[in-house]
């Protein structure tokens, strides 16, 4: 018996022993695991304030994105309709021009009859006048040939009327 409680001291003291070390690495364990612990939860919480961030900074770019397409959106309905405008413009402008032409056209011929009446008019009176020079000429040869005529009878009348002298 005494032998059996030696030899249960022993395994006593031994387990004794062994439960020490055991509450040790316990000891060491739950340390080393709340150490663990502390260390994930800082780790979690710089996670969390930077997912905080990241969620500011991302709402504050989709505003930011949102505004930049509003004012895209109001800068392409101004081009738009400055471009309306200038077209308008334009096709005003073309209109206006085509309608001068028009009136451009219209006064050169008008111009252009007057000027074929004019000259038409003057032909007229070149005529006339080319009809009257003709007739005046043509007077004017008779003429000539009526004072030669009567010149030769004058001459003749002469002659004779010497001669009826001389013989007188």
């Amino acid at each position: 018996k005494g032998r059996s409680v030696n030899t249960m001291t022993t395994k006593e003291t031994e387990l004794q022993r062994e439960m020490h070390e055991m509450a040790q690495e316990t000891a060491e364990l739950q340390e080393e695991l709340s150490a663990e612990k502390n260390r994930l939860t800082g780790e979690l919480q710089l996670l969390l304030e930077e997912i905080k961030s990241s969620k500011d900074q991302l709402k504050e770019l989709t505003l930011e994105n949102s505004e930049l397409k509003k004012s895209l959106d109001c800068m392409h309905e101004d081009q738009v309709e400055k471009e309306g405008k200038v077209r308008e413009e334009i096709a005003d402008y073309q209109l206006r021009l085509h309608e001068a032409e028009k009136k451009h056209q219209a006064v050169l011929l008008d111009t252009n009859k007057q000027y074929e009446i004019e000259i038409q008019k003057y032909q007229e009176k070149l005529s006339s006048k080319e009809e009257c020079l003709s007739s005046q000429k043509l007077e004017m040869d008779l003429l000539k040939c009526s004072k030669e005529e009567l010149s030769n009878s004058l001459k003749a009348t002469t002659q004779v009327l010497e001669e009826l002298k001389k013989t007188k």
